[in-house]
């Protein structure tokens, strides 16, 4: 369903949110009297069409002004529930939980049957870590129209972070069946089949994310490391180059045949990773201790 806030490429296996989150600035507009009618260079505009023009705003990203939008309709109409959720998802793209958790919580107190209010609680409850409440929101959502493919793809989320890797499959294969053109889902159920060891059908999953333009650089990385585990070390590492720069490639190769306790490759790589950025690699000076002193206990 992110964006960069990843880093370097470690061991570990990071999930793809399904979405890009941006940030965004807290927006306060002057209350109105309700039904009232706001003028804008001489034109009036409706409740609706101030939500029409922030769901424009919003797909573009413009986070900010699709947030003075909704609250524009809401001035006019605090009863267009549809204006509050969209309010709330734009909290979720920026990341501030909080703030969505309690315009979904203002949506559901006056209908507690529009499941996108749902699944937003659960988007907004994943990103803040809690995973349980999580769990809940998303699956009541999914009681309520079973065809929602981004609680599908949190739910895997969920289940690849709680270890659960037979249940991530299902759900992100669901999401996939409902949505097949998004590409960061791809990416979710490579993730998930590199947990379950099953590299050769995760390596083709990172492959269709990338078919799918979902051109990030941690579909590269999952993708090094499906590789790496098949024995391809070259096809790795140009995977790898693809997701960092040359240095962060030769770590990351590094840091797999380290793992795998092949010290003399480990040593060779990342000496090379150090020799193309001395000043800024620290990480791989680290590792390379690490592959000197395996290397030396297996003489």
């Amino acid at each position: 369903m992110r964006d960069d806030r990843a880093g370097r490429f470690g061991l570990s296996i990071r999930l793809a949110a399904a979405l890009l989150f941006l940030c965004v600035g807290m927006i306060s507009c002057t209350a109105k009297q309700p039904g009232s009618l706001t003028r804008d260079d001489g034109l009036n505009i409706t409740s609706r069409e101030h939500e029409r023009l922030g769901d424009a705003l919003l797909a573009g990203n413009n986070l900010q002004m699709a947030l003075f939008q909704y609250d524009r309709a809401l001035e006019q109409d605090p009863n267009n529930l549809s204006a509050r959720y969209k309010r709330g998802l734009v909290f979720v793209h920026g990341e501030h939980n909080q703030e969505a958790i309690s315009e979904f919580q203002r949506v559901l107190a006056k209908n507690p049957d529009f499941e996108l209010a749902h699944e937003g609680m659960g988007r907004a409850y994943f990103q803040a870590g809690n995973l349980d409440q999580a769990l809940l929101s998303l699956q009541q959502a999914l009681r309520l129209n079973p065809d929602l493919w981004r609680s599908r793809a949190y739910l895997g989320m969920i289940h690849d972070r709680r270890g659960e890797t037979a249940l991530a499959l299902i759900e992100h294969q669901k999401a996939i069946t409902l949505q097949p053109g998004d590409g960061s889902l791809y990416n979710n159920l490579g993730v998930s089949l590199t947990m379950a060891r099953n590299f050769e059908k995760a390596v083709a999953a990172f492959n269709k994310a990338l078919e799918h333009n979902f051109q990030n650089h941690r579909v590269y990385n999952n993708l090094g490391l499906a590789l790496s585990n098949l024995g391809h070390y070259q096809a790795a590492l140009e995977a790898f180059r693809k997701g960092g720069t040359e240095a962060q490639a030769y770590n990351n190769l590094g840091s797999v045949y380290l793992n795998k306790n092949r010290y003399a490759d480990a040593v060779r790589t990342f000496e090379k990773a150090i020799e193309l950025e001395p000043g800024f690699y620290v990480m791989a000076g680290e590792n390379l201790k690490r592959a000197r002193l395996g290397l030396g206990k297996g003489q």
